[in-house]
C-alpha cells in the first residue's frame, strides 16, 4: 500500500513548504552528484510517487491551453537528438524538471493560496535585507554557492539579491509573488498591507533590477490612470525615482559609460545581430530550423557570436533567450514557443489584468535573462498560467 503522505505530516503543509523552499534559492541548492535545489528534488519525487501508484489519478489531461507545451517539448526534443545529439541532453534536463515544477502546480494548484504569496514574500524581503545589510556594514557576501563573480565591485555584487546567487533572479521571483500578491487590487492591498508594500518597494530599488520594476509600475499605473489619478500619480513618482536611483548607482560603478551602455543592453543587442549575421550566410534552413537545441554552447561560442564567452561549454546559455532561441531552434521552435504563450494570454480574462501583466513579465525576462535554465525555479509563472487557465476569482 502506498505511503499516504497526507496523514503522516499534512500534504497541504508539505506542498506549501516546498513551494516556498523556491524564496530561499541557493541556501537550499545541494551537491547530489550534480547541484540541485531540495525544492526541485522534492516535485521530482512527489511526481514520481503519484505517477506510480496513481496511475492515471496522477495523470492531469493536457487541456487546450496548453497543447502548444507538449509540442514545443517534442520539438526541442527532436531538435537536439537529430542535430546536436548526446550534449544536447544538459538543457532537456532543464526543461525536464520545469515540467516537473508546472505539473506539481498543476497537480496542487488548490492548495496554494494568498497566505502562501505572502509568506513568500516575506521571505523575499527578510533574506534580501539580511544579504544586503551584511554586504552593506560588514564588507561580506552571503554566497552559498562559491561563485567569486557576485563577490567582486561591481554593479551586480552591490545589489540585494537575497539569498539569489544573481540579483536579476531575486528581481523576477519577487516580481511575479508581487503580481500574485497584490491581485487587481492594488488600492485595497495598500490599505491592507501598508508597511509590506512599502518594505516591496524599499528591497525592489535595493535590488535596482530596471526591466521588472518597469512592467509592475507599467501594468498598475496604466490600470489607475484613469480610475485613480492620484495613485497613478504615486506609481510615476516611484517609476521615476527608481529610474534615477539605478542610473546614478551603475554610472558611479560604471565610469565613463551612460545611456544604454548602462542597461547592458550591449551584451544582448550585439550578440543578437551575430546570430542574425550568421544565419543569413546559413540559409533559409537554418533560420527556419536553426542549429538544434544545446548548440549554442559549443558551435555558437566556437562561431564568436557570444560576447560574455569565447571557451566552449554545453551547458552555457548566454545573456538574453531570444538569440539563443533563434540560433538553436530557428524561427519555427521560437514561434511555437510564444503560440503557447499567446495561446495563455488570449484565454484570460481581461479583469484580471495582473495575471496579463505577470506574463509579460514572463517575457521581458524572456528578453533580458537566459530564463531557460531559471524556468524550473519559476512555480510562480506556472501558478500564473494555471490561474488564467481555470479564471480563479480574485482573492483580496
Amino acid at each position: 500500500m502506498p505511503l499516504k503522505i497526507n496523514y503522516i505530516f499534512g500534504y497541504q503543509t508539505l506542498i506549501r513548504l516546498v513551494y516556498l523552499s523556491f524564496a530561499f534559492d541557493s541556501l537550499l541548492k545541494i551537491n547530489v552528484g550534480i547541484r540541485i535545489h531540495i525544492g526541485i528534488l522534492l516535485i521530482f519525487l512527489l511526481n514520481t510517487y503519484y505517477f506510480l501508484f496513481r496511475g492515471k489519478s496522477a495523470v492531469i489531461r493536457l487541456k487546450t491551453a496548453n497543447i502548444w507545451l507538449l509540442i514545443f517539448g517534442i520539438y526541442i526534443f527532436f531538435s537536439g537528438a537529430i542535430k546536436v545529439g548526446f550534449t544536447s541532453l544538459f538543457i532537456l534536463v532543464y526543461f525536464f524538471l520545469a515540467m516537473n515544477v508546472f505539473f506539481f502546480v498543476k497537480k496542487n494548484f488548490h492548495l496554494i493560496n494568498e497566505t502562501v504569496f505572502k509568506q513568500f514574500q516575506i521571505i523575499l524581503i527578510i533574506t534580501g535585507l539580511i544579504q544586503f545589510f551584511v554586504f552593506l556594514f560588514f564588507d561580506h557576501q552571503i554566497n552559498f554557492l562559491d561563485t567569486d563573480h557576485y563577490s567582486k565591485v561591481s554593479s551586480v555584487a552591490i545589489r540585494l539579491r537575497g539569498f539569489f546567487i544573481e540579483p536579476n533572479w531575486y528581481a523576477i521571483a519577487i516580481s511575479f509573488n508581487t503580481f500574485l500578491l497584490i491581485g487587481k487590487n492594488l488600492s485595497a492591498f495598500i490599505k491592507k498591507h501598508l508597511t509590506l508594500f512599502i518594505v516591496t518597494i524599499l528591497v525592489m530599488l535595493l535590488n535596482g533590477t530596471f526591466g521588472t520594476l518597469i512592467i509592475l509600475l507599467a501594468v498598475y499605473g496604466y490600470k489607475y490612470l484613469k480610475k485613480n489619478f492620484v495613485i497613478a500619480f504615486f506609481l510615476l513618482i516611484i517609476g521615476a525615482l527608481t529610474i534615477n536611483y539605478i542610473l546614478e548607482g551603475r554610472a558611479s560603478i560604471k565610469k565613463g559609460k551612460s545611456g544604454i551602455e548602462l542597461f547592458n543592453y550591449g551584451s544582448r543587442v550585439r550578440p543578437f545581430q551575430k546570430v542574425v549575421d550568421y544565419l543569413n550566410e546559413q540559409g533559409n534552413w537554418k533560420w527556419m530550423f536553426g542549429e538544434g537545441l544545446g548548440s549554442w554552447g559549443t558551435l555558437g561560442i566556437e562561431n564568436k557570436l557570444s560576447v560574455l564567452r569565447f571557451e566552449a561549454d554545453p551547458k552555457f546559455r548566454d545573456s538574453s533567450e531570444l538569440h539563443v532561441f533563434l540560433f538553436e531552434l530557428g524561427l519555427v521552435g521560437t514561434l511555437v514557443f510564444f503560440l503557447d504563450f499567446l495561446t495563455i494570454w488570449f484565454k484570460g480574462n481581461r479583469e484580471d489584468f495582473h495575471l496579463r501583466g505577470a506574463l509579460l513579465l514572463f517575457v521581458a525576462a524572456f528578453l533580458l535573462y537566459p530564463i531557460f535554465k531559471f524556468w524550473m525555479y519559476m512555480p510562480y509563472y506556472f501558478y500564473v498560467r494555471e490561474s488564467i487557465i481555470k479564471s480563479k476569482p480574485e482573492r483580496i
